[in-house]
């Protein structure tokens, strides 16, 4: 069983790439399971207002996802992100409060664990060519996507985690993963 994550900021196409992955790979007789993102069932402040409440939140709800036993006739698990996100979102959202910098160490480090987990990290970029659209979570804020895109490729890089970075449009990610997945 091969366990993808896609990670990167918002609005750089990570749902509209897995979507288009899964079915390439079930168009190759491969049976996919799929986790989506855990920050659309917060109930929770995300983004310029989250909080320690909030990441730790998204962190025990991804960490159930990474821990749920699936069938082993499985041949992908893919992860529409991960701690990672939670990482560069917590350094970069979070409010200074006691402990915080305790916090976001622990956190890192958890993150970190958890990278190792994965057979295959792919990292989704911001692009002009993909537009945010607002909606319940997703803000209308480029400084703040290339901020938190800069803080999320750093801490990756700070992991020495050997993660791919895909191409900007999805038929040619899809034709970079599948040279790799299959």
């Amino acid at each position: 069983m091969i366990k993808i994550l896609v990670t990167g900021v918002f609005a750089s196409g990570k749902t509209s790439f897995i979507s288009l992955l899964k079915k390439e790979l079930e168009n190759n007789k491969k049976k996919v399971a799929f986790f989506s993102e855990v920050a659309r069932e917060c109930p929770f402040k995300l983004n310029h207002e989250q909080t320690i409440t909030s990441t730790s939140w998204l962190v025990m709800r991804q960490i159930e996802n990474e821990m749920i036993k699936l069938d082993s006739d499985y041949d992908f698990i893919i992860y529409d992100r991960g701690i990672p996100d939670i990482v560069a979102h917590a350094q970069l959202s979070e409010k200074k409060s006691d402990g915080y910098d305790f916090f976001v160490k622990q956190l890192e480090r958890l993150g970190e664990e958890s990278l190792k987990h994965f057979d295959f990290i792919f990292l989704s970029k911001r692009s002009n060519s993909m537009n945010i659209v607002t909606d319940s979570i997703r803000i209308d804020d480029s400084a703040y996507q290339r901020e938190l895109e800069y803080v999320h490729i750093d801490y990756l890089k700070n992991t020495n985690s050997n993660f791919i970075t895909l191409h900007e449009f999805n038929k040619d990610r899809i034709e970079q993963a599948m040279l790799l997945l299959v």
